[in-house]
């Protein structure tokens, strides 16, 4: 963890700092789960971080210094749903609580569960590739087939239709869906959806490990995540002073290992970062650095000669439409019926034989997750066919 100057903070206090960070948030899940209906639809999280700290700070168990760093460090949520603490919706901020049990950590890629769930589909469905739909229209009785109309207008017919599209695409597409229902067109303008984007960079050899550790197989001393607090010494490229956060590759246990830092951008800073790198072409990678350098150039060792970047891989979802020009849905102050929202979403048209599945319509633990959406298609599968069997609505 690194302060505003670019100094290091004692491991000490920064474990001290990350631990309080995360019983404040367990507090407020709690909290918002108990009180949810008596808190306001402007109180934010961030609202809640504040005055937590200052009880703390008046009952004699918190210092000033210690809560200056917890209110910095608590702009990390915005890595988990997009945007900026200070958005988050303290009302609602029960639907961002996680899936229970425990963790299962993929340090190569989805590739070959990704081939697992395809394998089924790919072997007995149709597909149609660089395909656009252009209008879904509605059965207007329950024995009627729904219409689907791809770009150059083709038609095609279907007894359900279940739209996966993102919240994003949704919330730019709503006239495609016809006749949409008042109470779902309200719901999908409701929930926002956030702004998350991330960057990677591969480095010659993980410069910010101790050196004696560079060289061993394993080790639980490596550093895992790396935080920096609103820097003021990059006026140039960040005078926004946006917090910046990675993880490290290089805390995977071999032979995933690798010597690259993914950085986490959420908010105005993925749209200022994605802004500036579409359609640079070659020069991308130049632009990347400039903005990055400031940050991992603070890190031990490092040395401009020895610690030149090799490659970068950015996303840029907010400038991809099939993505929803953004990343997942999240829940921010001023919403007033947010669980009530991803219900009405989750339940979707079923008389004019159109659903909704995606994570924006998962189950609350799993809102905004890989997870979630699959669970969210399975569940809307399972409808779809007990609509058509019932007997087999258990199978």
């Amino acid at each position: 963890m690194l302060d505003p100057s670019g100094n290091l903070i004692s491991e000490h206090l920064a474990n001290r700092t990350l631990k309080t960070v995360w019983d404040i948030l367990e507090q407020g899940i709690v909290e918002s789960k108990e009180k949810s209906h008596e808190l306001p639809p402007d109180y934010s999280l961030f609202d809640y971080f504040r005055r937590t700290c200052d009880d703390k700070l008046r009952a004699g168990s918190m210092e000033s210094r210690e809560r200056d760093l917890v209110l910095g460090m608590a702009q990390m949520w915005g890595a988990y749903v997009g945007d900026r603490v200070e958005r988050q919706s303290m009302k609602f901020f029960f639907l961002e609580d996680c899936i229970g049990g425990d963790d299962c950590f993929i340090p190569s890629n989805y590739k070959r569960i990704m081939a697992e769930i395809a394998k089924k589909p790919l072997a007995e469905a149709s597909f149609y590739y660089r395909t656009k739909v252009k209008a879904v229209e509605a059965a207007n009785s329950l024995d009627a087939n729904v219409c689907v109309t791809t770009e150059g207008g083709r038609r095609h017919y279907f007894d359900d239709v279940v739209i996966t599209a993102p919240l994003g695409w949704l919330k730019r597409h709503k006239g495609s869906i016809q006749p949409l229902h008042s109470r779902i067109s309200q719901a999908i303008d409701s929930i926002s959806f956030g702004r998350l984007e991330k960057v990677l960079i591969e480095f010659p050899w993980a410069f910010w490990e101790a050196l004696e550790l560079a060289v061993k197989e394993d080790s639980e001393a490596r550093i895992s995540f790396i935080h920096w607090l609103s820097p003021s010494y990059a006026p140039a490229t960040n005078p926004q002073q946006w917090r910046i956060e990675c993880v490290s590759f290089n805390a995977f246990t071999a032979p995933y290992r690798r010597n690259i830092l993914l950085f986490y951008t959420f908010g105005d800073c993925s749209t200022y970062i994605t802004d500036n790198i579409c359609g640079l072409g070659h020069h991308r990678d130049r632009w990347l650095q400039a903005f990055f350098e400031p940050y991992y150039s603070r890190l031990p060792n490092y040395d401009k000669a020895t610690c030149t970047p090799l490659r970068f891989l950015a996303t840029e979802w907010c400038k991809d439409e099939f993505a929803g020009f953004g990343s997942y849905s999240n829940f921010q102050i001023g919403m007033e019926e947010a669980a009530h929202d991803v219900e009405v979403l989750r339940h979707g048209m079923p008389h004019q034989h159109i659903y909704f599945s995606g994570e924006h319509t998962a189950p609350f633990d799993g809102l905004g997750t890989v997870a979630g959406a699959y669970t969210s298609g399975d569940k809307v599968a399972r409808r779809i066919v007990e609509a058509f069997n019932p007997t087999q609505s258990h199978a």
